[in-house]
């Protein structure tokens, strides 16, 4: 599955961050779904099984949605692997320490760090559906 395309849902309040890891995303040849708004994002989560990985701001879930990761995980175990950006740790780690992302990127982060991120959760992602025998 290494050559496969993988859709990639990019929610981040922001217009001009959103569509710029839009790019990033086209350029590594995935198909990256941009959503400002978490209602919007748990819709299209729950209506398309095939995304592979979730890329949210902490500051979508945090100030504007509090309860995004949970509801996110609750829709299926299997579905998108968690990517978060931000410009704070503090607070985050018990998130990662937890389990919650498979990647963690500080703002502003480095593309090469940024590709090698999302990369190493869409192979997350395989693993999880060839264990799983997932669809």
């Amino acid at each position: 599955m290494k050559n496969k395309s993988h859709k990639i849902l990019v929610v981040i309040p922001d217009k001009h961050l959103r569509e710029l890891v839009g790019e990033v995303i086209s350029m590594l040849k995935h198909q990256p779904i941009l959503i400002s708004d978490g209602e919007k994002a748990i819709a299209q989560y729950t209506n398309d099984n095939s995304i592979a990985v979730v890329l949210i701001d902490w500051e979508m879930t945090m100030k504007f949605f509090p309860d995004f990761i949970k509801k996110m995980k609750s829709i299926s175990s299997y579905l998108g692997k968690f990517v978060l950006i931000d410009m704070e740790y503090g607070e985050i780690k018990r998130h990662i320490n937890a389990g919650d992302f498979c990647c963690f990127m500080k703002k502003p982060f480095q593309l090469e760090k940024f590709e090698s991120g999302i990369l190493g959760c869409i192979e997350e992602y395989e693993l999880s559906i060839k264990k799983c025998a997932c669809p």
